[in-house]
């Protein structure tokens, strides 16, 4: 059994895991699994970078890990995913998780944890800095997050990592 320890070690890999890790291990009352409502969402700068932490989080969970970004993959076969399978968690880019959760089939009544992912890229970059990534980045905060967090039933925590 694994026992998550207070604060996570800061080697990326298992930071990751056990934030992960601990958002997972809360009261099996408030799991119930929900088509389309994972329990931790980690938001990326980059497809690449999202296929990194999927590779990474598929020791955490039983269920498969939600790559949630635009490069190769169809909105639809996303959407049929998160429509038919149990997930616990998404990974995604910023665009993508945003147009999801606008449309409905991305849903934050589940979620324990959100984590913007802070991996800078060959520029020295992350994904508040982009140009192309701030704005969805933020419209995610100021339309989803943000009001979901006012209302009493939801807890959920951000993490920066």
């Amino acid at each position: 059994m694994y026992v998550p320890s207070t604060e996570p070690s800061r080697d990326s890999t298992s930071y990751v895991h056990d934030l992960v890790q601990t958002a997972m291990s809360t009261g099996k009352g408030k799991n119930k699994v929900m088509h389309g409502a994972p329990q931790a969402l980690i938001i990326c700068s980059s497809a690449l970078r999202v296929v990194e932490l999927v590779k990474m989080l598929r020791v955490v969970t039983k269920r498969p890990v939600a790559k949630l970004f635009s490069r190769h993959i169809k909105i639809d076969m996303q959407k049929k995913m998160l429509e038919e399978g149990a997930v616990d968690v998404a990974v995604g880019t910023p665009n993508r998780v945003l147009r999801l959760l606008r449309d409905g089939d991305l849903k934050v009544n589940r979620l324990k944890l959100v984590a913007i992912d802070c991996w800078q890229d060959e520029k020295m970059r992350v994904v508040v800095d982009m140009d192309d990534t701030r704005s969805d980045l933020f419209a995610i905060w100021r339309d989803v997050l943000l009001p979901a967090s006012k209302k009493p039933d939801y807890n959920f925590k951000l993490r920066l990592m």
